[in-house]
């Protein structure tokens, strides 16, 4: 029997003895990247952020980019070696191609070292499912990037979206500068079959570069 059939039976069945009909239930919360989520301002367009308004920006010549951080609802000690295989996949690629738009920046260069006057950037991404008609749309529920019993639903109905997450701070004395968290609404995760692999999830991983660019083009 393939796996969509068995998860389905699965969902249906925890589903039934816990309300009594079909259905599915994902606690919201945050995803952990961020010490702080209450200071956050939201806004309609699914982002929210959070700046220093006393710097000076200008004297922020090169940035220097952390490996991007892949954050799954499966613990790290759950996780198989395909799934961990996967997120480095997705780090990478993600690190990879922060690092090649903010060379191309007219503005930045790219820095190999912490140093004076760096920007540090770090950022992670996840897997949420969004709900659009919730106006506390930071209230996400976090889905496990693969497919398991309670993810699987979310995926094949295109409820999922990639979350990302972003602190740029002074590479020296790690004085947090700006922070957001952004949903690309625009790019649907859909699956080819019965398994999450990169490619399903590359469209949307290449919207988050292409958010990375722009933030950095400003």
């Amino acid at each position: 029997m393939k796996l969509q059939k068995i998860l389905s039976v699965a969902v249906f069945g925890v589903m039934f003895l816990m309300n009594g009909c079909a259905g599915k239930s994902v606690e919201a919360k945050n995803t952990g990247f961020f010490k702080d989520y209450e200071q956050f301002s939201n806004s309609a367009d699914f982002s929210a952020t959070k700046s220093s308004k006393q710097v000076d920006m200008s004297k922020y010549k090169t940035v220097f980019v952390s490996p991007v951080e892949v954050i799954s609802a499966i613990p790290q000690e759950q996780q198989t070696p395909l799934q961990k295989k996967l997120y480095k996949e997705i780090s990478d690629y993600l690190t990879d191609g922060y690092k090649k738009e903010i060379q191309k920046s007219a503005r930045y260069m790219l820095a190999e070292t912490k140093s004076p006057n760096t920007l540090k950037l770090e950022s992670a991404i996840s897997t949420v499912e969004v709900h659009f008609d919730d106006d506390k749309w930071n209230q996400f529920s976090p889905i496990a990037m693969d497919i398991t019993v309670t993810s699987y639903n979310s995926y094949a109905d295109e409820n999922v979206r990639i979350l990302g997450e972003k602190r740029i701070s002074d590479s020296v004395t790690q004085e947090v500068l700006f922070e957001s968290m952004d949903i690309i609404k625009d790019e649907k995760i859909s699956l080819n079959g019965d398994t999450l692999e990169f490619q399903n999830i590359k469209p949307a991983l290449d919207r988050w570069i292409e958010h990375i660019k722009n933030y950095f083009a400003k």
